[in-house]
């Protein structure tokens, strides 16, 4: 009896789960859809985006900091794009004429195209939960790839992102957490071979 209802409280938790994943995707999808067109508006209005950015910035509005509070978010601003080189004249006049929209609009393309990558990861646990719930095991190998597939995925943006230290321990944390995962279904086989 304590086996059922061990199993009714993993599906349960597992719903909420896939659930709680499915809502963040659909929040990731909507970001990504906002930000593109946040980009294009940007790169549309160009000369106009520059020309309000540098209003905002002698008004003291905007900050040209790439710091929220004690927080940096991007290592990008537009003092480095200044000293972007094209050897197409089109490109080099635009670069020179408005750097601000070509900067935030191009800011605003990554993380749309960061929350699609989100979006994707999102999916596959959400998955990974429909699987545990229709099979009533956590330890297939469906399941195990979709987990794996989404910790290397975020070790890998660790490692380019924060820091090699962040990077090499969500490494280890993926390899520790497929190792007890191939552990359990490992015990599974062996109790499902002695029934």
């Amino acid at each position: 009896m304590e086996e059922n209802e061990k199993i009714a409280k993993i599906k349960k938790s597992c719903s909420v789960g896939k659930k709680i994943s499915s809502v963040f995707a659909v929040i990731a999808i909507v970001g990504c859809i906002c930000t593109l067109v946040a980009s294009i508006a940007i790169f549309q209005m160009g000369k106009r985006f520059d020309d309000k950015v540098q209003d905002g910035i002698e008004r003291g509005v905007i900050s040209e900091d790439d710091e929220f509070g004690s927080v940096k978010l991007f290592n990008f601003n537009v003092k480095k794009i200044e000293k972007i080189h094209s050897d197409i004249p089109a490109v080099q006049e635009a670069l020179n004429d408005h750097p601000y929209s070509i900067t935030y609009g191009i800011y605003c393309l990554v993380i749309s195209i960061a929350c699609v990558g989100t979006a994707v990861l999102l999916k596959l646990v959400s998955g990974a939960f429909e699987l545990i719930i229709k099979e009533n095991t956590p330890f297939t190998d469906k399941v195990i790839k979709r987990v794996l597939i989404v910790m290397i995925v975020i070790s890998a943006i660790l490692l380019l992102t924060t820091s090699t230290g962040f990077g090499i321990l969500g490494g280890i944390t993926t390899w520790v957490v497929y190792t007890i995962m191939d552990y359990g279904k490992t015990l599974q086989i062996q109790s499902d071979e002695t029934l």
